[in-house]
């Protein structure tokens, strides 16, 4: 009679994020700065005990072994000791078993550069890809961003949240933006300014209308209720969560790099940049979760 193990240990965590050097923890659908170790990998192999794992958890909240483990039917994370959980679910051994099965396809290792797709497999386990779920999904993070984007509290959102009127204000600083990177542009041009930066405030124009474009697009299958018809702007929107991911991650390799030089006297637009940076992972995160959920509806 074999024995079942009490925990088993995963030298991988679908909730670790490096973007463009940005170490973040995705846990329970927020956005943690962490610090890396790998103090604990070796000790934290298939051997190991629940007690072994308790003994190397650091409540800190920002240290992280990139490493998961599986007991009593959940999934926690070896350095914080929280459950692992996606949109408000906690992931279940079964989920995670799932996940690997359906990213590997075979024996191949799961290692840390996995996690993105792990988490993303998780994610529309957690929705199984029902069209009513995704509807719920992208209003709910429509007026999470609006309302991050538009400085007002995440914690004010409830059920009396006014979802068009929140939406729709982060609409209006998005044309705001656009008519702002617009005028720049034609600036910089006329002043023969240095290319590089003339192609980033192109780019911070186009990632303003893409961003408009799907706020409106979630705004209006709202009412779609023709299943082939939501199916199709489904499509759509995917299409336009993947131009905004590709276009941000340009967009935020070219300021990372320190490649485009010429704005330092603008101190508008300085402030302009240093905002989008902060918003970068943000959009990546996000979108990056839709592009997941959505591949399977298209």
């Amino acid at each position: 009679m074999t024995l079942e193990k009490e925990v088993t240990i995963y030298n991988f965590c679908p909730c670790f994020k490096d973007f463009e050097g940005e170490l973040i923890c995705l846990n329970n659908d927020s956005l943690f700065d962490i610090e890396h170790s790998i103090f604990a990998a070796d000790i934290l192999n298939q051997d190991a005990t629940l007690d072994l794992v308790k003994q190397f958890e650091i409540k800190d909240g920002k240290t992280c072994y990139s490493s998961i483990y599986t007991y009593n039917d959940n999934v926690y994370c070896s350095s914080q000791g929280f459950k692992i959980r996606i949109h408000k679910e906690d992931i279940t051994t079964d989920m995670l078993l799932q996940s690997i099965r359906l990213y590997a396809l075979g024996p191949t290792q799961i290692t840390v550069d996995c996690a993105s797709c792990i988490y993303g497999i998780l994610l529309a386990l957690v929705l199984s890809q029902d069209k009513a779920s995704i509807k719920r999904y992208l209003d709910e993070f429509s007026l999470k961003v609006a309302m991050k984007f538009t400085e007002m509290e995440i914690e004010e959102i409830n059920e009396s949240t006014p979802y068009f009127e929140t939406v729709q204000t982060y609409l209006v600083n998005l044309l705001e933006d656009q008519y702002y990177w617009q005028a720049v542009h034609e600036k910089l041009v006329e002043r023969d300014e240095p290319q590089p930066l003339v192609d980033l405030v192109g780019k911070m124009e186009l990632l303003d209308r893409l961003q408009f474009l799907f706020y409106s697009q979630v705004l209006n299958i709202r009412s779609i209720e023709n299943s082939r018809i939501l199916v199709r702007m489904l499509s759509h929107i995917l299409r336009t969560s993947k131009n905004i991911l590709d276009l941000n991650e340009e967009i935020h390799s070219l300021v990372a790099t320190d490649s485009i030089g010429g704005y330092e006297e603008d101190e508008t637009l300085i402030t302009k940049i240093e905002d989008y940076m902060e918003k970068s992972r943000t959009l990546d995160h996000f979108f990056g979760n839709i592009a997941d959920i959505m591949k399977g509806t298209s």
